[in-house]
C-alpha cells in the first residue's frame, strides 16, 4: 500500500495551468494523496477564473482549499446586485464564501498568511489568518504543530525566489508567482518540492526541502 502524501501549494495567482502541470508531474492521485490549497488563486496572473475553476474541480475530487486575502478582496468587491443576477465575480461568490480560513492535518496546520501569536484558533480573525506577516514569522513555534503558509513570498526572507522557507515550526511555500517567479507544489511527507517558472513554463524543477 502506498503512503499517503500530504501536498500543499499556495499563491497560484492565476497560473492554474501551471499547477495542473505540477500535479501531473508529481503523479497526484486524488484518491491517495491529501492536497491543500492555501489561497490567493486570483489576481496578478493571466487567468483568475480558470484557476478558480481548477480549484473548485480539485476540491470536488477531495482537495481542501482555504481563503487567501485576494479571495477576500474579490468577495468585498463583488456586486451582488449585478443586472444579470450573478455575484459579479464569475459565479464564484458562494464557492469562495464557503472556503474555510484554515485547515489541519496532523502535524500540519495550513493557513494563508499565519497566526497571531498567543491567540487561540477560535479567536483568530480573518485578517490575522490572511494578512499577518512579521509578527507571525518571528514568533515561537506552535506546540506540536508545523504551520504551513503562503502570502509572504520567500524571496522576502532573503532566499532565492524558488526556495521554500523553513523556519522554526513554520514552512513558507509562496515562491512568488504573483511577482513573476515560481509556482511550487510541496510534498510535505517526503520533503520534495516541484516548481515551475511563470516565465519559462516549459521547465519543471525538483528540489529537496532543506535549509
Amino acid at each position: 500500500m502506498l503512503m499517503i502524501r500530504v501536498l500543499a501549494v499556495s499563491d497560484i495567482h492565476g497560473y492554474g495551468h501551471l499547477l495542473e502541470r505540477l500535479l501531473e508531474h508529481a503523479g497526484y492521485d486524488a484518491c491517495k494523496d491529501r492536497l491543500f490549497l492555501l489561497g490567493d488563486y486570483v489576481n496578478k496572473g493571466p487567468d483568475s477564473l480558470g484557476t478558480l475553476s481548477l480549484v473548485r474541480k480539485l476540491t470536488q475530487a477531495g482537495a481542501l482549499a482555504i481563503q487567501g486575502n485576494n479571495e477576500r478582496k474579490w468577495l468585498r468587491s463583488a456586486s451582488l446586485s449585478a443586472h444579470d443576477g450573478s455575484d459579479g465575480i464569475g459565479g464564484y461568490g458562494e464557492f469562495l464564501s464557503n472556503l474555510p480560513l484554515w485547515a489541519e492535518y496532523e502535524p500540519f496546520l495550513f493557513v494563508h498568511a499565519g497566526l497571531r501569536p498567543g491567540v487561540p484558533m477560535i479567536d483568530q480573525t480573518a485578517e490575522d489568518l490572511t494578512e499577518i506577516r512579521e509578527l507571525f514569522h518571528a514568533s515561537s513555534p506552535e506546540a506540536g504543530r508545523i504551520v504551513v503558509f503562503g502570502h509572504t513570498s520567500t524571496f522576502r526572507f532573503g532566499l532565492s525566489p524558488e526556495r521554500v522557507w523553513l523556519g522554526n515550526g513554520k514552512i513558507g511555500i509562496d515562491t512568488g508567482a504573483g511577482h513573476g517567479y515560481f509556482v511550487s507544489l510541496v510534498d510535505l511527507t517526503n520533503g520534495i518540492q516541484w516548481y515551475i517558472s511563470v516565465k519559462q513554463p516549459h521547465i519543471i524543477e525538483v528540489a529537496l526541502l532543506s535549509q
